[in-house]
């Protein structure tokens, strides 16, 4: 399997010679994911300093929702890492979803991993992320069943999921390689089936009203289990979660998102975005 990928890669390679998105230069020595942005160009890209709290955007302590807007969300905070202004950013973001690029989640995992480790000061969502239990690790390495080794996890990453017709046409779930690119780091673990989109929505990128966006997407997730069963009880009373996209604008995918993973018991729910429009 690697001989055939390689093989295809370097075929690739001639017909299509992947150029830095920045600056425009190969880089032939370096692997492909490592390519489309180097790490000249990938360090111009702003970090977002202050973060703010995701429903009036106020300043907010490392992101948290404010204590004003806790009753208009699911979301207990939003971590959002740069600025969708930036048009290097945002050109990887449209390459990654509408161009199918599997690879340019790497760089954009970067960015996120950047802009959390580069704070000061580490807040709630630097806890989550970087905290796990240690109960059981043993166990929970040789255990195939994820819905139980999900038990010796304080926090678990879960991406915001695509209904099966579109990943089906687009053939991976963007967000998903996003969140394996924070797991890597933090010691997490993806648990992609557990939450799903049930209702194949209108992309929201093709709604311009808020509330038309908010009406789209309402009832759209569930919580399950393999087999679309119900998620065992308590699986995750008390647990962390913090759910993964790539760009939010009106937050409503993420708060839809956030009320499915409450209702099946979450404390805590934490969005995590590479940017916000």
């Amino acid at each position: 399997m690697k001989l055939i990928t390689s093989l295809n890669n370097f075929i690739l390679d001639i017909l299509f010679p992947i150029k830095c998105l920045g600056c425009g230069k190969e880089f032939e020595d370096r692997e492909p994911k490592e390519r489309w942005v180097c790490d000249d160009c990938l360090s111009k890209i702003i970090i977002r300093k202050e973060q703010v709290c995701p429903v009036c955007e106020k300043a907010s302590e490392g992101g948290k929702t404010c204590w004003y807007c806790r009753k208009k969300t699911g979301l207990d905070g939003l971590w959002v890492a740069s600025e969708y202004s930036d048009k290097l950013l945002a050109q990887t973001i449209h390459k990654f979803k509408f161009n199918f690029v599997r690879d340019l989640s790497y760089p954009l995992g970067k960015i996120i991993l950047k802009s959390v480790l580069e704070q000061e000061e580490f807040g709630d969502f630097q806890d989550f992320l970087f905290t796990r239990s240690v109960q059981n690790l043993e166990e929970d390495l040789e255990n195939t069943d994820s819905f139980k080794s999900a038990k010796s996890f304080q926090t678990i990453i879960v991406p915001v999921p695509l209904h099966r017709r579109r990943f089906n046409w687009r053939g991976f779930n963007q967000s998903e390689l996003l969140a394996k690119q924070i797991a890597a780091k933090s010691g997490l673990k993806v648990y992609n089936n557990l939450l799903i989109r049930w209702r194949n929505t209108t992309p929201q990128t093709k709604i311009r009203s808020m509330e038309e966006r908010r009406k789209n997407i309402k009832g759209a997730f569930k919580v399950v289990r393999m087999g679309l069963k119900p998620i065992p009880t308590g699986l995750l009373k008390n647990k962390n979660i913090i759910i993964v996209d790539d760009v939010c604008t009106t937050l409503a995918t993420l708060n839809e998102c956030a009320l499915a993973v409450k209702r099946a018991g979450a404390k805590n729910v934490w969005g995590v975005v590479v940017a916000r429009r």
